[in-house]
């Protein structure tokens, strides 16, 4: 496969981070920051682009972290994705963040979750496939923290906000620790779009980019 040069983005949760590959690597700026990322992620796109002496011109597909997340945050990164996509032309590649949140360790047994307010936690189980890339075990869930269900045999590491939260309501023999102040991370979205593209995934057009929030929004609570 070909060098291909991708633009990546996470803004699911409070922190908000792009990144772009370059050939001497990775290039990421990261920033934890709640309810700014409409004003903080363009500059910080422009930013990355001038760091890595690049421009639109110059990237081959866009990456985005889909969620699950807060959904004002998830929203702006997939518009945002898309409409840089749809302008340029480039292919999409849609990422859970979940799966970013678990790429941003070499743990190979992960328990992912991001606290989802009203008492809730988005919640999956990763592994590490032989590549170490971190894969979805089962389906992503969101739920109060007494109803998740982890692995009781094994070795598993705890990752992520919902960890700082309700790490008391989870203990046992097979979690090995956990750390409650790790984030999605756009340099971990990159990494996952860049292996689906060198393993043939060719992406999906902006068009069919859409959030994966997991739970209905407020709006479409109040419509049912």
């Amino acid at each position: 496969m070909g060098l291909l040069r991708f633009l990546a983005m996470d803004t699911a949760t409070e922190a908000c981070s792009v990144a772009v590959s370059t050939p001497a690597g990775v290039l990421e700026e990261f920033v934890v920051a709640a309810n700014a990322h409409s004003q903080l992620l363009l500059p910080m796109i422009q930013r990355v682009l001038d760091r890595a002496g690049m421009t639109l011109a110059d990237i081959g597909a866009i990456a985005c972290g889909v969620g699950p997340g807060g959904f004002t945050g998830v929203r702006i990164g997939v518009s945002t994705a898309q409409a840089l996509a749809m302008a340029c032309g480039l292919p999409v590649y849609p990422v859970s963040s979940l799966q970013a949140l678990a790429a941003t360790v070499s743990q190979p047994q992960v328990l992912a979750a991001l606290d989802a307010r009203k008492g809730e936690v988005y919640a999956g189980i990763f592994r590490q496939d032989m590549r170490g890339i971190p894969q979805l075990q089962g389906a992503e869930k969101v739920g109060a923290p007494d109803a998740v269900a982890w692995p009781a045999e094994g070795q598993w590491w705890g990752l992520g906000t919902g960890w700082q939260a309700y790490h008391a309501h989870w203990q046992g023999p097979s979690i090995l620790g956990w750390s409650g102040d790790s984030f999605p991370r756009a340099e971990a979205v990159l990494r996952l779009a860049q292996a689906r593209y060198q393993a043939g995934d060719r992406g999906i057009i902006p068009a069919l980019l859409e959030p994966h929030y997991i739970r209905p929004s407020l709006p479409e609570e109040k419509q049912k």
